[in-house]
């Protein structure tokens, strides 16, 4: 049906018939029209009338007729006789048909005729909408989608689906003893009843809130209730429909996005705090390994200094800690010596957010057990590239647990050999998963995953002279075992002492660019006891007017400065037709842009708090690279 009734005028007076039309269509009405019965019966069957107003006396069959046929068709179909020879007959015929719904006499009374269009309209559409709920609540009711229940004014059940019993977790038999005040949360009672009395004081027809339920188990269930009212005849409420529609699962999930949007935030504002915490410590270590040089002979200031500098180091891994769940970008370097079990509970914190945060708000328990894990000898690794192997293992763990599980972490050694257990109690492999899980682009997660994982889990560990086993059994879960050689190299791997310090060349010309003062003072009088000149500057803009105008052998800049960035002197610096040799200070530990290409290539990297020795190391590599003889 159309916005506006359909409607068929019968009359074979042509000119009475034109004129009614017309009136209809400036109502806003559809209108046809024919001048005898056949047509009409005939037209009918083609297309749909919501209104016909036919004439009693036609010249081919009588208006009564037209009425019985059509109404054999269309049931919803409804008339209007019109007629200049009214009689008693004529009269009672039509109240005999039910679908005659009103008896107008020639000539028409148009207002009154408009009027009664207008109210057929509005009768029409409230049926229409009416039949149209009644169809989707029965069809809803039946189907079981959603919640759904009638309740009378005392909140008692009229009716309701079992889908509703299921979703507070109680049999029909138990539910039915309960009512909408049992049900609700005890804080959002008082609300629900004030929208229970708007409706019953005729305030508002309905409403549709979210609100909290007391599931069976004494959790908080989340609804959106929308609830209307069906009324009597003489306008007073009969009873209650609720729609009822589960967000629990929405909610938790929506909580554990605004977790992690909150640590992404606090991500960003640490990162700002350790800058500044960097460069503080920097400011301390350097000032503490100038004075270990100028008083190495007087052992007492010395121990004191020497505790000073253990406890800046102890603050540099405190800050490069802070940032460890937001820290992506790759080490540099080699192989150093590392605890294996340390870099396993890195693995495991950097994968709390999936297998605690986002496991709990979708109803998922995963049980991490790390009571296996046993001191062991250090291991000389790629820290970056072992956390890489677990976070790995652990999300494949995850994925064959989807209903959760426990995941447990062992290590022991032999000889000169450390060991790893991870195993799970999850889905296991079959034997052909096992033939090819470290063959590359093999996957079991088709088309989600790439297949990557554990054949780079495979190259990681034999570039490292380990070995990776699998022992898994279909509905047994899984265990892989990696094995490393253990190492005594410590001491090979810590930082060349101050005695290494010295850069040979004398007379470099170094620009220092910092905006730290304490910092600018300290590099200052390092390199210039090392024989260098040095010339300092506390911002990245004067740092460029500067070396456009005098040449540098080596600019050490720092990378976050105000307005003018340690990026942009660098892109300066290696647009110069003599490029010095170029080092980036930092006290910076979260992921820094690629520097990568012609316009960010640096020379190396310092991250404040730094050693003395390491920088000397540095310069001394970088200028090796030249051929140049330190």
């Amino acid at each position: 049906m159309s916005t506006q009734p359909c409607i068929l005028v019968v009359d074979d007076d042509i000119e009475l018939c034109g004129n009614i039309c017309e009136i209809i269509e400036k109502g806003g009405y559809k209108v046809e029209s024919v001048h005898n019965g056949k047509e009409a019966i005939a037209l009918s069957q083609k297309n749909k009338y919501d209104i016909i107003l036919v004439d009693i006396e036609l010249p081919d069959i009588t208006g009564n007729k037209v009425v019985r046929e059509i109404s054999k068709t269309s049931s919803s179909t409804e008339f209007i006789y019109i007629t200049g020879n009214a009689t008693v007959d004529s009269a009672v015929e039509a109240v005999k048909n039910k679908q005659v719904i009103s008896y107008e006499t020639k000539p028409i009374d148009i207002d009154r005729f408009l009027i009664l269009l207008g109210q057929i309209t509005k009768r029409k559409k409230t049926e229409k909408a009416l039949k149209q709920s009644e169809h989707r609540f029965k069809r809803y009711f039946d189907l079981g989608l959603i919640g759904m229940a009638t309740t009378s004014l005392d909140k008692n059940w009229i009716e309701f689906n079992d889908t509703l019993c299921n979703m507070f977790g109680y049999l029909r038999e138990d539910f039915a003893k309960l009512t909408w005040t049992e049900l609700t949360h005890p804080e959002d009672l008082e609300f629900d009843i004030a929208q229970f009395n708007r409706v019953l004081t005729g305030e508002i027809e309905g409403y549709s809130i979210e609100k909290r339920f007391i599931h069976k188990n004494g959790s908080i269930l989340y609804a959106v209730i929308s609830a209307n009212v069906l009324r009597k005849a003489d306008g007073a409420v009969d009873h209650f429909i609720a729609l009822v529609h589960d967000i629990t699962k929405h909610k938790k999930m929506e909580k554990a996005l605004m977790q992690s949007e909150k640590l992404k935030s606090i991500g960003t504002i640490t990162a700002g705090i350790s800058h500044e915490f960097n460069n503080i410590l920097a400011i301390i270590s350097g000032n503490v390994q100038l004075l270990k040089e100028d008083y190495e002979d007087h052992r007492e200031l010395t121990e004191a200094l020497c505790t000073i500098k253990r406890a800046v180091d102890d603050g540099a891994q405190i800050s490069s800690q802070m940032l460890k769940f937001t820290k992506t970008e790759t080490d540099a370097g080699g192989l150093v010596s590392s605890d294996i079990r340390d870099l396993i509970m890195q693995s495991i914190d950097f994968t709390l957010p999936r297998w605690r945060n986002e496991a709990q708000a979708n109803g998922i328990d995963y049980q991490i057990d790390k009571d296996g894990m046993k001191s062991l000898s250090a291991i000389m690794c790629n820290p970056s590239e072992l956390r890489e192997v677990f976070i790995n293992i652990i999300g494949n763990a995850l994925d064959a647990m989807p209903e959760g599980g426990r995941l447990s972490f062992s290590t022991w050694s032999d000889d000169d050999t450390v060991f790893v257990g991870v195993s799970d109690t999850g889905e296991g492999m079959s034997e052909e998963v096992k033939k090819y899980i470290f063959d590359p682009f093999f996957t079991t997660k088709s088309p989600v995953g790439t297949g990557l994982g554990m054949s780079m889990a495979y190259g990681i560990i034999t570039r490292h002279r380990g070995k990776i086993e699998v022992d898994s059994e279909v509905g047994n879960g899984t265990t892989f075992t990696l094995q490393f050689p253990a190492t005594n190299e410590k001491e090979s791997l810590i930082a060349t002492p101050d005695t290494e310090q010295e850069i040979n060349e004398k007379n470099l010309r170094i620009l220092v660019v910092d905006d730290e003062e304490s910092i600018r003072n300290i590099l200052n009088q390092f390199l210039s006891r090392a024989g260098h000149k040095v010339k300092t500057v506390d911002n990245g803009a004067d740092a460029i007017k500067i070396i456009k105008g005098e040449d540098f052998d080596l600019v050490l800049c720092d990378l976050v400065m105000s307005n003018v960035s340690g990026y942009d002197v660098v892109k300066v610096l290696n647009g110069l037709k003599k490029r010095p040799k170029v080092g980036i200070i930092t006290g910076w530990n979260k992921e820094l842009e690629p520097v990568s290409g012609n316009e960010l290539k640096v020379d190396f990297f310092l991250k404040k708090p730094f050693e003395h020795s390491e920088m000397a190391k540095q310069i001394k590599i970088a200028f090796s690279m030249d051929d140049k003889k330190l």
